[in-house]
């Protein structure tokens, strides 16, 4: 009893069987190239009078031969000729534009695989990131040759070469189907005029003219050959003594900025601290006179004489924050954005009256402050084009490092450049930022002013 088959369950339609996509490795020359002599059979015409040349070493040559890539190719179609100045080329004859592009993309790969650790083990095998990167020669003969120049689909045809009756084509792609392609269609549209051996035979002319050419060019240079162009003698007796004298201004202005140096006073630890005892001194002053308490039935006399106390100047405060030790209430060191903006071109005047006085080749590190209001913006504005201008480097602390500027500010004599506002206090961290600026003096001192004239700027 013969197998029943089992019933068909798609449908009514006919049967069709799907079929599959091709498939095949494509980092593989020679897969690629079969691919696509089944795809596109114009690809694998002959081209009658076909001739392309391709400076080639014997090395490179020999590896293509040992090649799985040069038995696909059709025999006698490839010719490798040594001319006897040692330059070697490849001539490629009566060849389909697959034979071309499997050439060109093992020969191009291959030079590029000693740049790229890729791909190394397999001579055929040629991964993406290997590009495919060179140039060849056809002769100027050929039709529509000249239509096509310009960068076409990775396909470069150069305006100029230095091969005369020689036209010089590069391709540059990744991926060999993409180059495959690239040559396809470049051969598409070309067609060969010249003979092949009258072709080869000005090719080898026009190589061996420019070879020729070159090495008259070099050995011709007449600095090549010593003390034809200069004499070594006469030139270290007339440079010697400037280069001495050189030396000399060199140490004597190293010295005098030395000397400047050592000479400009510098604020010791026990200065910079003595403003901090003042206020101690005289808070202690407060508690050792008789009846400052109210309960105490104190006179009014001793309570007027302490609240008679003049304030203290601006910068000269280190503990708090307000200047006046007798009202440091709540309200002590609220300001106006008005007082806060004077406040913060004073610190900058103060800081270029300290930066005058020090060495201008000295590296100096200054800081400022700034009202975040506003002017926290405008300067971030301008900061590339104020480091750019004084070759210094400014940047708006943060929180974490503001710490660092405490004792440049404590060394400034701010109340100089205040006398004339109404501020009685120093502004609250939080109300302004502080700048650093880094660089030598004079670099420093020409950004401080730029600086100044963005904070006198109305925002």
């Amino acid at each position: 009893m013969g197998v029943k088959k089992r019933p068909f369950s798609g449908g009514n339609g006919p049967r069709s069987r799907v079929k599959r996509p091709d498939s095949y490795d494509q980092s593989s020359l020679v897969a690629t190239y079969r691919f696509f002599n089944r795809k596109k059979a114009e690809a694998s015409t002959v081209m009658r009078r076909s001739a392309v040349f391709l400076l080639i070493n014997k090395d490179e040559y020999s590896k293509f031969e040992n090649s799985r890539a040069f038995a696909e190719i059709r025999v006698n179609i490839v010719e490798f000729v040594q001319l006897e100045d040692g330059v070697s080329y490849l001539c490629i004859r009566n060849f389909t534009a697959l034979d071309l592009a499997l050439i060109l993309g093992f020969v191009f790969a291959d030079r590029a695989k000693h740049w790229v650790s890729i791909g190394k083990d397999d001579s055929s095998h040629v991964p993406r990131q290997v590009p495919i990167r060179g140039s060849f020669y056809i002769h100027k003969s050929c039709k529509d040759v000249f239509e096509t120049r310009g960068p076409t689909n990775g396909v470069t045809i150069a305006q100029f070469s230095e091969l005369s009756m020689f036209t010089e084509i590069s391709v540059d792609r990744y991926g060999i189907p993409a180059s495959f392609d690239a040559v396809c269609v470049l051969l598409s549209k070309l067609k060969f005029q010249k003979s092949v051996d009258r072709a080869k035979q000005e090719f080898q002319t026009s190589l061996r003219d420019l070879t020729l050419k070159r090495t008259i060019t070099v050995t011709s240079i007449p600095f090549l050959d010593r003390d034809i162009l200069m004499d070594p003698t006469t030139v270290s007796k007339v440079n010697g003594p400037i280069v001495e004298e050189s030396k000399k201004a060199l140490g004597s202005f190293v010295e005098s900025v030395l000397k400047y140096n050592e000479a400009v006073p510098v604020a010791t630890k026990e200065a910079t601290d003595s403003p901090k005892a003042s206020p101690q001194t005289i808070r202690s002053t407060r508690k050792t006179t008789p009846g400052t308490s109210r309960y105490s039935g104190s006179n009014n006399t001793d309570q007027a004489s302490a609240r008679n106390i003049p304030a203290r100047a601006v910068g000269t405060n280190g503990g708090g924050r307000t200047l006046d030790p007798q009202s440091r209430g709540s309200n002590a060191n609220y300001l106006t954005q008005e007082q806060i903006k004077d406040y913060c071109v004073a610190t900058v005047k103060a800081s270029i009256d300290a930066v005058k006085s020090k060495s201008p080749y000295q590296i100096l590190k200054t800081y400022i402050k700034c009202p975040r209001q506003h002017y926290v913006d405008l300067i971030y504005d301008n900061l590339h084009d104020l480091r750019a201008k004084t070759n210094c480097n400014a940047v708006v602390m943060n929180l974490n490092n503001v710490h660092e500027s405490t004792a440049w500010f404590n060394s400034l004599d701010v109340s100089k450049h205040t006398k004339d506002s109404k501020i009685v206090s120093v502004p609250h961290p939080s109300t302004v930022r502080v700048v650093s600026i880094g660089g030598i003096g004079e670099h420093n001192l020409e950004a401080l002013k730029l600086l100044l004239q963005l904070l006198d700027s109305n925002v």
